[in-house]
């Protein structure tokens, strides 16, 4: 095992503006080098519907949202909408340059990929990485995460059961996901306006979304555990069990204030989303 230390933060649940504010902080802690390489697991309360950084806000139903008491919030990663119900959140935030040959978009995905594959494979869990060529493309898809895995994705028998995003920032990489335990594949309909018979999409979505429960009894601790083990194999680190500083947690604060509380970064549409970083 190399000398080289990261952080893992094991946090408690929370509102989703907190938790997508203390990624995008985790990244610029990185990216300044004031902070090192952290691993960190979450859920959210109350449930949630996050949007991909590029996702126009008009594919949300918002009355379906508040009836259900799902809140909304917009990632710093690309993608579609994932509610967050009933799943563990996992994200990494780590310098590009520790993936060597594999800081590629895509080869970053895979190496990440597999430490997941390697964690949920240390509970029993047989998951299989979906190919590149899955590959995103142009074409126009559903506005829904799960609706169709990209390259190096999580299945569990032929079904999306992790769905991950990626931003880069000055050097550094963020990457988060959604470790599906149990699909809400009704509630997410729910919350979205679509453009197709809601039942036909359920439908869909039931046979490309699959959940850990479909394998076995997990809980969000054991997971978040055999992960981090597997990360820690994978990088060859030491993770040494962590949480924000009092300068993380000050920026966190005024990160959800002045961004993510803020309805012009929550509902706007996509044609003013200004792509300033790489994402998938």
């Amino acid at each position: 095992m190399s000398d080289a230390g990261w952080r893992l933060l094991l946090d408690p649940p929370a509102e989703g503006v907190w938790n997508m504010a203390v990624d995008e902080v985790l990244l610029d802690g990185v990216a300044a080098g004031s902070a090192p390489p952290t691993l960190r697991f979450y859920t959210w309360t109350p449930a949630c519907l996050s949007l991909g950084y590029f996702q126009p806000f008009s594919v949300v139903d918002v009355d379906g949202c508040r009836g259900l008491g799902i809140d909304i919030v917009r990632r710093p990663t690309g993608g579609r909408a994932i509610l967050h119900d009933r799943e563990l959140t996992y994200s990494v935030a780590l310098p590009a340059s520790l993936l060597g040959h594999d800081a590629g978009i895509l080869p970053s995905y895979r190496r990440l990929s597999l430490a997941l594959q390697a964690g949920l494979q240390r509970l029993g869990i047989d998951v299989s990485l979906a190919p590149e060529s899955e590959a995103p493309t142009r074409a126009v898809h559903g506005p829904a995460c799960f609706d169709r895995p990209s390259a190096h994705e999580i299945l569990l028998r032929g079904r999306k059961v992790v769905g991950s995003a990626q931003v880069r920032r000055a050097g550094a990489l963020l990457q988060h996901g959604s470790i599906v335990i149990e699909p809400r594949i009704e509630t997410l309909v729910a919350c979205l306006r679509l453009d197709e018979d809601p039942m036909t999409v359920a439908r869909r979505l039931g046979g490309r979304v699959a959940g850990l429960a479909e394998a076995g009894r997990f809980e969000p601790a054991s997971i978040a555990g055999a992960i981090a083990e597997a990360f820690a194999r994978e990088f060859d680190v030491q993770l040494g069990p962590g949480r924000l500083t009092e300068g993380e947690s000050r920026a966190t604060g005024l990160l959800v204030r002045s961004k993510y509380q803020s309805p012009d970064w929550t509902r706007r549409p996509l044609e003013t989303a200004q792509q300033t970083t790489r994402t998938r």
